[in-house]
C-alpha cells in the first residue's frame, strides 16, 4: 500500500494526565498510585510515565473528556465495560442483546474504541463486553473522535489502559460474595527482576445466577505482560491476555401494541425475574490477546513509540429469542420462538507508530505528534435460524424443547412443537432451518496529526487532522461448502478529517475554549437502490461545534467542567417509496446538549466524580413526515445525572473506614417509533413506542482496613429496590428491567 500525504499542521486533542490525585480506597495501595500519577495521556494516545513528556493538564484540552481511574472502579464494583460506562456521566447504555450492549453519547452510539492509544475493532461484535480486571483505568471522549480513530460515529471513543510492571513488587487478592450467588476472585501480581525488567500477571474468576429466571454467568480469565530496558532510552514491553465468558442470553421483554386511534404503546407490568428465552440459552466465547510496545526516547523532548496488537474472538450462541410482535387482546401475549445459532470466528490486527514531543517557540514549550496506524478486521459468520418453531406466553412463560442446529448440514424438517404427525413437506407445522454463512473483511488505514501552538501568552492554537483510507470486502457464502456466491465492495480512499480549537486562559485556574471537529461514518449501499447521478453512497459526515470552560480547584486536586456543543450529521439515506429503485443522501439529524462535570478531591480523602447531561436530538429531514422535529434518539434521556462520591478520612478515630455512594437519574424516555399514517389520513401502522417514566437509582458503599494489608468493602446497589426499565426499545422486543437490590462483599489483600 502507498502512503502520500504532507501533514502541514497537526491535530488538537491535547495531551492529558490521568488525573490520579485522589486518595486510594481501600485496597489501593501507594505504589499503584505513584504509577498513575506519572502517566501521560493524549486522547487516544497513553503513555508509561518511563517515556518522558511534555504533559499537558486535562483542563487544558478543548474537549469533554471523562476518566475513570482505578480506585472508582473497585470503590463502585464496576467489574465491566458495561458497569462503567453505566456509572459515566453523559452515557446511556442500550442494546436488544443482554451481552451486547451499545454505548450511546451525544445522540450517536460509540463505535470507536482504542487500547493504549490504539485504534481497534476487536470490541464489536462477536467480541464480548470487556472484563475491566485487565485494565487500570479508561478513557472516555464525547464527540466525534475521527482524529485518532478514523471512521466512526460522531459519538466519541472509549480508550482502555491496561495494567503493566509497577515500579515495587506488590500482591493484591481479593475474594467477593454477593446477591444471585455472585462469586468473585481475583490474583494481581507485579515485581521488578532487577532494574531492566518488570512483570506483571494475574487470573480472575467469577460466577452467578442472574436476576432473570433460569440464566446463570460464568467468567475466567489471565493475563501477563512485562517491559524490558534495552539501554537507558529504549523499553520494550509486551503482553498476553485469555477471557472466557460463558453467560445466558435474551432478548428482553416485549410491550402493549399501539391503539388503533394512533396512540403508543406500553410496557409490562410483570415479574423483574420473567425471562422469555429458553433454560438452554447460552453463548461461549474465547478471547485471546496480545500486544508488543517497542518505546524510544529521541531526545528528552521526543519520543517515536509502535505498537502492535492482535486479539482472536471465537464464539458460539445458541438461543432462543422471541419475534418482533407485540402483545395485543387477540394473542393475549402468546408470541413465536425463533431459534438461532451462530458460530462465529473474528480476527483483527491493529498497528500504530508516532512520534510525539515539544519544541520551543515564541519562547514556550509546544507539542507535537505526527504518526499512522493500521486496522483490519476478519470475520465469519456461520448461522442457521428456525424461525417459529414454538410459541410461548409471556405472563406465564413455559420453555421450548432445544431443536436441532447445524449451519454447516442440511437437516430434515422440524415439527412445530405441540404439532403431531410425519413431516415430509414445509408448511405451517413443518419449518426448515435457514442457513447462511458471510465473511467481512474491513481494512483502514490513515495519518494523523496534531499541534499545540502558543503564540503569546494565554492563548493556544490547537489544529489539524487526518487522513484515511477504508475498504470492506461482504463475501456470501453457501454454508455447506464455503464457496462464494456474492460479494459486495465498497470504500473510501484519502478521506480527511480536520480538528481546531482555541483556549484562553481567564485565569492560571480557569479557562475558555471553542473547537470544531468532524467524523465520517461509511454506510452500504441499499439493496436494489442506486443514487439517481449514478455516484457511489457517500459516507455519513457528523459536524461537531462545541463551547467550553474548566476550573481548576483545591490546588489541582478538582476540576470542574461545563461545555455546550452541537453535532449535525448528513448524507443519511432516504428511500422514497415512490422510487423504489433510487435512493437519496437527504436525510439530517441534530443533536445539541449541555455537560458539567466534576471530578477529583474536594478535601483530602473525600472524592467526587459525575455531572449533569442535557441531550436534544431530532431528525431534520427525512421520507416520513412524522418523523420531522422528533428525537433521533429518544431512549437518551434529555436529563441525565450520575454522581459517586468516596469519603476516606487520611486521620484521626475515622482513619481506615470509607463511606459513599452513588446517585443515578434518567427523566422520562421511550423507544419506537410513532404511528404512520397514509396520504388519505389512514392509519398504515400501529405506534410501537413504549415509555419509561423519569426514575433515580441510589448505591451505597461502605469499607475498612482491618490492617496494612487488609480491608473489607460492601456495596448496596439500588438500594431502594427501585422497578425500572433500564433498556428501552419498542413494543416488539429488547426491553429490560433494571438489576434490583444487590449486596456484593469483597475482601482484599494486599502485600508489598
Amino acid at each position: 500500500m502507498k502512503f502520500w500525504f504532507v501533514l502541514l499542521s497537526g491535530s488538537a486533542l491535547g495531551l492529558l494526565p490521568a488525573a490520579a490525585h485522589a486518595t486510594a480506597p481501600d485496597g489501593i495501595d501507594a505504589a499503584a498510585e505513584a504509577q498513575r500519577d506519572g502517566d501521560v495521556v493524549v486522547v487516544g494516545k497513553s503513555y508509561g510515565r518511563e517515556v518522558g513528556k511534555t504533559v499537558t493538564p486535562l483542563k487544558d484540552t478543548p474537549n469533554t473528556i471523562t476518566i475513570i481511574e482505578h480506585d472508582q472502579i473497585e470503590a463502585q464494583n464496576l467489574f465491566t465495560l458495561e458497569d462503567a460506562m453505566t456509572a459515566t456521566n453523559g452515557i446511556t447504555v442500550t442494546g436488544i442483546g443482554s451481552e451486547d450492549p451499545s454505548f450511546n453519547s451525544r445522540g450517536f452510539v460509540i463505535n470507536n474504541y482504542l487500547v493504549d492509544g490504539v485504534p481497534t475493532r476487536s470490541f464489536g461484535f462477536p467480541g464480548v463486553v470487556p472484563d475491566l480486571f485487565f485494565y487500570d483505568r479508561l478513557e472516555v471522549l464525547r464527540g466525534p473522535a475521527g482524529l485518532f480513530t478514523g471512521a466512526g460515529n460522531p459519538a466519541g471513543s472509549i480508550n482502555l489502559i491496561r495494567k503493566r510492571p509497577l515500579d515495587t513488587t506488590r500482591v493484591q487478592a481479593s475474594a467477593g460474595y454477593g446477591s444471585y450467588d455472585n462469586v468473585r476472585l481475583e490474583l494481581d501480581a507485579s515485581t521488578r527482576l532487577g532494574s531492566a525488567i518488570g512483570v506483571r500477571a494475574g487470573a480472575m474468576a467469577q460466577d452467578q445466577d442472574q436476576f432473570f429466571d433460569t440464566a446463570h454467568r460464568r467468567r475466567w480469565g489471565a493475563f501477563a505482560v512485562g517491559d524490558v530496558a534495552i539501554g537507558t532510552r529504549t523499553t520494550l514491553t509486551g503482553g498476553i491476555y485469555y477471557d472466557r465468558f460463558q453467560p445466558a442470553v435474551q432478548t428482553g421483554l416485549p410491550g402493549y401494541v399501539g391503539g388503533a386511534d394512533g396512540s403508543d404503546g406500553r410496557l409490562l407490568d410483570v415479574r423483574r425475574s420473567t425471562y422469555l428465552g429458553a433454560d438452554w440459552n447460552r453463548f461461549n466465547s474465547e478471547s485471546w490477546t496480545g500486544f508488543v510496545e517497542l518505546a524510544h526516547r529521541i531526545s528528552d523532548r521526543w519520543t517515536l513509540r509502535a505498537t502492535g496488537m492482535i486479539a482472536n474472538v471465537d464464539r458460539v450462541d445458541k438461543y432462543s429469542y422471541i419475534g418482533n410482535a407485540p402483545v395485543t387482546l387477540e394473542n393475549g401475549g402468546t408470541t413465536n420462538h425463533i431459534a438461532f445459532l451462530g458460530d462465529n470466528r473474528q480476527r483483527t490486527r491493529s498497528f500504530d507508530i508516532n512520534g510525539a514531543g515539544s519544541f520551543p517557540a515564541f519562547g514556550r514549550e509546544q507539542t507535537l505528534i505526527l504518526g499512522m496506524d493500521y486496522q483490519a478486521l476478519d470475520y465469519t459468520s456461520y448461522n442457521a435460524r428456525l424461525s417459529n418453531y414454538a410459541r410461548i406466553n409471556v405472563f406465564d412463560p413455559v420453555y421450548p424443547a432445544e431443536p436441532p442446529m447445524d449451519p454447516r448440514v442440511n437437516l430434515p424438517l422440524y415439527p412445530v412443537q405441540g404439532t403431531s404427525g410425519p413431516c415430509t413437506v414445509a408448511s405451517a407445522t413443518c419449518i426448515a432451518q435457514v442457513p447462511a454463512a458471510t465473511r467481512t473483511y474491513i481494512e483502514q488505514y490513515g495519518l494523523y496529526g496534531q499541534l499545540r501552538l502558543s503564540p503569546v501568552d494565554r492563548l493556544t492554537l490547537v489544529g489539524g487532522g487526518r487522513a484515511t483510507w477504508w475498504s470492506t470486502d461482504l463475501d456470501t457464502l453457501a454454508p455447506l461448502t464455503g464457496a462464494v456466491t456474492a460479494r459486495s465492495q465498497y470504500g473510501y480512499d484519502g478521506r480527511f478529517t480536520p480538528y481546531g480549537a482555541v483556549l484562553f486562559d481567564v485565569t492560571p485556574t480557569l479557562n475558555v475554549y471553542v473547537s470544531y471537529a468532524d467524523s465520517f461514518t461509511p454506510q452500504a449501499p441499499p439493496a436494489g437502490r442506486a443514487r439517481a447521478d449514478g455516484r457511489p453512497i457517500e459516507p455519513l459526515i457528523g459536524s461537531q461545534y462545541e463551547a467550553g470552560t474548566k476550573l481548576s480547584l483545591m490546588n489541582q486536586r478538582l476540576l470542574l467542567s461545563l461545555a455546550a456543543y452541537q453535532i449535525t450529521q448528513d448524507n443519511r439515506l432516504v428511500n422514497p417509496p415512490e422510487a423504489p429503485d433510487l435512493v437519496l443522501q437527504a436525510g439530517r439529524v441534530r443533536a445539541r446538549g449541555i455537560e458539567a462535570e466534576a471530578t477529583g478531591q474536594i478535601v483530602p480523602g473525600w472524592r467526587v466524580n459525575g455531572g449533569y447531561t442535557y441531550t436534544h436530538t431530532e431528525y431534520l429531514e427525512d421520507t416520513e413526515p412524522q418523523f420531522d422535529g422528533i428525537a433521533l434518539m429518544p431512549i437518551i434521556p434529555k436529563h441525565m445525572a450520575k454522581f459517586f462520591t468516596n469519603y476516606a478520612p487520611t486521620g484521626g478515630i475515622l482513619a481506615g473506614a470509607s463511606v459513599g455512594g452513588g446517585l443515578t437519574w434518567f427523566s422520562s424516555t421511550y423507544g419506537g417509533t410513532p404511528a404512520l399514517y397514509a396520504a388519505n389520513g389512514a392509519l398504515r401502522s400501529r405506534s410501537t413506542i413504549v415509555r419509561q417514566d423519569a426514575y433515580a437509582v441510589v448505591d451505597l458503599r461502605a469499607g475498612y482496613r482491618l490492617n496494612e494489608q487488609l480491608s473489607l468493602s460492601v456495596n448496596v446497589s439500588n438500594l431502594f429496590d427501585k422497578s425500572y426499565y433500564a433498556r428501552l426499545s419498542s413494543t416488539g422486543r429488547g426491553n429490560f428491567y433494571g438489576v434490583p437490590r444487590t449486596v456484593f462483599g469483597t475482601l482484599r489483600y494486599t502485600f508489598q
